[in-house]
């Protein structure tokens, strides 16, 4: 009787797969650069070609982030063609998904880590810089999550409420740099804050705080 042998054959990773840093970069460009694509100033016979280029670039990129191959490509082909005949609707739509899934995504994870299975996301980001926090730094960190989960619900939040409520076009603003100049102020303000409330402690510095919450960010994904 003869004896069957299985030979484990692994086959070796698609280049796909095998450069993560490389696929994630790319698609961070192609996203930043649809952005700026979309908030450059353009004639009327350019808004069809920026229509059509900037949900191409964000379906590439999302193939690139996401491995759904398939499904980007589909949209791919879908949103430009949609774009040709309607520019600004797809224009419109386009920055407020962007908008939304960007900040539904910093919401998610802020509110996320207040969860009690969780640590709040500021304290994890305190505690990979400076080691084991102090209990009143552990306090402070606590809140700071408490108060950034609430600005990313109110900046979601906001849009709509001014397109009911607000004078015509105001819903425009918080996507076309208010949120992002709300953040700035809210970071520049709480770093005298925490200067004042928290003493006897070294503080770091802005690129610090922003590495330490991408590295943080990256560990769990």
């Amino acid at each position: 009787m003869s004896e069957l042998t299985q030979t484990d054959i692994r086959a070796k990773p698609s280049w796909w797969k095998s450069r993560p840093r490389l696929r994630r970069g790319a698609g961070v460009m192609l996203v930043s650069l649809s952005i700026l694509l979309g908030h450059i100033p353009y004639t009327f016979h350019a808004i069809t070609l920026i229509s059509v280029l900037a949900p191409f670039m964000q379906c590439v990129a999302l193939a690139l982030l996401t491995q759904y191959a398939k499904t980007s490509m589909v949209l791919a082909v879908i949103l430009p063609v949609l774009a040709i005949y309607w520019p600004h609707q797809i224009m419109v739509v386009d920055a407020c998904g962007l908008y939304a899934a960007s900040l539904g995504m910093m919401l998610f994870v802020f509110g996320r880590s207040l969860m009690p299975s969780q640590q709040p996301l500021v304290a994890v980001m305190a505690s990979r810089v400076h080691g084991p926090l102090r209990a009143d730094i552990a306090r402070y960190t606590h809140g700071l999550t408490v108060v950034w989960t609430m600005f990313f619900a109110a900046a979601l939040a906001t849009p709509p409420l001014l397109f009911w409520l607000g004078p015509t076009g105001a819903w425009q603003w918080p996507l076309t740099g208010g949120t992002f100049a709300a953040a700035l102020m809210i970071m520049v303000v709480e770093s005298g804050v925490r200067r004042l409330v928290i003493r006897n402690f070294q503080h770091v510095s802005l690129r610090t705080t922003v590495a330490a919450f991408r590295n943080t960010r990256a560990t769990p994904m």
